[in-house]
């Protein structure tokens, strides 16, 4: 089998392909996992992937923006990783990867090996989310929506981490349902759920864990601190903005700007995340796009109460299904069984909903105990393991 990622950089579809890459079956799947070059300030997983056991190609010419010459010299990499591995399945994560290693699928199963009986690979690509919206100018997304649909035609299956996002991509015309599965992550959530209730008594520490980057829009998390703290000064404790990125250096400029610098903590990248959560109360997510957010689960796992905008995946996380939007609410946020959804880009209900969890000792716990029961029986290392293996052999069957 091989797999193919864009890069390791710190995220779930890093974390998801490095533990399908290291814990399925050895005597059943032999997996070659390809990946390209992270970006600067993203982190890099591959030196720990590598030393948990996975056998890793690089592709340097395998980068996340779109650059015509890179993007060939990428492709013709993968077509020779693919005459030399001979695989049975190519897997690919994120959307430079599933266009690229698809592409040269396409072309080994026609002129290649896979033109034989029973050499044929399945391909199968999963979207943890998706970069058709809010990510790039209209005109540029119509185009790789276009892309998307003729990509799915020749791929076996496609899967999705959330029925949401299953839901949105079957709506922009890409794929058939039959091609669908829905396969939620899976993570190893041991230490985070050893990870104690928060101690009461004291200020009530806000983090926020991601990439510094616009699609995550952090600043909403400055400007609804702001608002805030004006009223709830000293209910507030600590804030910790966990991550790295290009927006870093603007958004430490603007807490200074709003006179935040002794309540609003930037720490980098930190491998011992669960000690993160400990550290704080309340974990925020205030992003405009997202397939199922790595840091929301490892929160939820951890006990912690979160407030998060109601943007792709995060309403399946925290609400039951049907549930109404956090946009048809009149105050712009809903409570939920597992937190609290928000309506996106809306600084005010961000601030109102933050500050509804901070002032109520009782809430942030049931929150908490609920999110916490709710992410390990979900979201476990196992269940992933499982589910792929189904669906692998099914397309070989």
């Amino acid at each position: 089998m091989v797999r193919v990622i864009t890069r390791l950089n710190i995220g779930g579809p890093s974390l998801q392909a490095a533990l399908l890459s290291t814990k399925l079956d050895p005597q059943r799947w032999s997996t070659c996992l390809v990946a390209g070059s992270p970006e600067a300030g993203e982190g890099d997983l591959r030196e720990p992937v590598q030393q948990a056991g996975a056998r890793i190609i690089c592709v340097p010419s395998l980068r996340r923006p779109v650059h015509p010459w890179r993007d060939a010299v990428a492709w013709r990499q993968l077509l020779r990783i693919l005459w030399a591995e001979r695989p049975h399945i190519l897997h690919t994560h994120l959307a430079k990867a599933g266009t690229l290693g698809r592409l040269a699928g396409f072309c080994y199963n026609a002129a290649g090996p896979g033109q034989h009986p029973g050499q044929r690979a399945a391909l199968i690509h999963t979207f943890h989310g998706h970069v058709l919206e809010g990510y790039f100018s209209p005109w540029a997304s119509r185009i790789f929506i276009t892309i998307e649909r003729f990509l799915a035609r020749g791929t076996d299956r496609l899967i999705a981490v959330s029925p949401a996002i299953r839901d949105e991509l079957l709506r922009l015309g890409i794929g058939r349902p039959e091609q669908w599965r829905v396969i939620p992550l899976g993570l190893d959530l041991e230490p985070f759920a050893q990870v104690p209730p928060p101690p009461e008594g004291r200020p009530v520490r806000v983090g926020m864990v991601g990439r510094l980057v616009p699609i995550k829009n952090p600043a909403l998390l400055l400007e609804a601190l702001t608002r805030m703290t004006r009223e709830q000064q000293e209910r507030v404790g600590d804030s910790l903005i966990v991550g790295d990125g290009p927006l870093r250096p603007s958004l430490e400029a603007e807490t200074r700007a709003l006179g935040l610098q002794r309540l609003v903590q930037f720490t980098g990248w930190r491998r011992d995340v669960s000690s993160v959560y400990r550290d704080v109360d309340v974990v925020c997510l205030t992003s405009r796009n997202e397939g199922t957010p790595v840091s929301l689960i490892e929160a939820m796992a951890s006990g912690r109460a979160v407030v998060a905008t109601d943007v792709g995946g995060v309403r399946d996380l925290l609400d039951e299904p049907g549930a109404p939007s956090a946009a048809s609410q009149p105050r712009g946020f809903r409570m939920t069984a597992r937190g609290v959804l928000v309506r996106a880009d809306d600084a005010q209900a961000f601030a109102e909903a933050l500050g509804a969890v901070v002032c109520d000792g009782s809430l942030r716990r049931r929150l908490g105990d609920a999110a916490r029961a709710y992410a390990v029986q979900q979201f476990g290392a196992d269940r992933l393991i499982r589910d792929v293996t189904q669906l692998y052999e099914e397309v070989i069957r």
